[in-house]
């Protein structure tokens, strides 16, 4: 018994120090990789830089990523330690059909987005310069006041009860606080994705609490878009980070590839909340 529980903790230790490696290992290869174009992704941000409108950039930062792609599919080493490290069929690989591959292939993207996003986002984020800044600042002030009425059984918002118990949503809130400390389009979806996942995993945490002390056993406890949007619009009025409309245009301007399934649908979901609050906004100008 107790050799067979060592021979597990050494199996443990080794899939950790493996973990580890691969992960050092990926790190060097990647940054090697985009090193070696730092000429090209020079030219990339003169131009975007050059540029005023949104869609323009748009459409140079995606010749970027177009560019990124093209390179890696001709890469060796990138696709040599993908194969490795799955230990899976040269050819699937190749050919797009392997995980490993499409896994290293978004860290590899997601490094390239986070460089250059770094230097240009002075000019990718308010575009519209200190016009755009107003708009958000006046629209983050008008939030400070609806915070004093936006109560969980406001008129506009009535959340259900069943979901007093976990407000204020504190986690949730906090995902939307890190939005300021991302700079890349990517940094800071994530950030409303991980808000709004978040507050479906507390909604079900309450619903299901409330069916098993009530004795029921069905669906009741999935949360569902009429739970989900009223905490979502109490969420972003109390959490109220800065520069919000901006950031939801930036992830709009930016985002490379399309936005499907379940992230597409906490978007839309979030993009609603804004939405709402300001029709709110406009219906009581005191707060406006």
């Amino acid at each position: 018994m107790r050799t067979k529980e060592f021979l597990s903790r050494i199996q443990a230790a080794v899939e950790i120090k493996h973990d580890l490696f691969y992960q050092t290992l990926s790190s060097l290869v990647i940054n090697s990789f985009l090193k070696s174009f730092d000429d090209q992704f020079k030219d990339f941000r003169r131009r975007f830089k050059e540029l005023q409108m949104a869609d323009e950039k748009g459409e140079v930062y995606n010749e970027f990523i177009d560019f990124v792609n093209e390179k890696m599919n001709e890469d060796i080493a990138i696709q040599t330690l993908a194969i490795n490290h799955a230990g899976c069929d040269e050819r699937e690989c190749v050919s797009n059909d392997c995980t490993a591959m499409e896994n290293h292939r978004t860290e590899v993207l997601r490094q390239a987005e986070v460089g250059f996003f770094n230097t240009v986002f002075s000019s990718a984020f308010l575009p519209n310069g200190e016009a755009q800044r107003q708009k958000d600042v006046v629209f983050r002030e008008s939030l400070v006041e609806l915070q004093t009425v936006a109560t969980l059984n406001h008129p506009d918002i009535l959340i259900p009860s069943k979901y007093y118990d976990e407000a204020p949503w504190l986690p949730a809130q906090r995902h939307l606080a890190l939005l300021p400390a991302f700079k890349s389009p990517s940094g800071k979806l994530s950030c409303i994705m991980n808000c709004v996942f978040t507050i479906f995993k507390l909604l079900f945490v309450g619903a299901s609490g409330l069916t098993i002390l009530e004795g029921r056993t069905d669906d009741s406890s999935v949360p569902g878009a009429d739970d989900l949007l009223p905490v979502l619009i109490y969420v972003i009025i109390h959490a109220n980070p800065p520069n919000l409309l901006s950031t939801i245009d930036y992830i709009d301007n930016f985002t490379p590839r399309a936005i499907t399934g379940q992230d597409q649908y906490m978007l839309m979901q979030f993009r609603g909340a804004v939405e709402f609050i300001k029709s709110m906004l406009n219906k009581n100008p005191k707060v406006s």
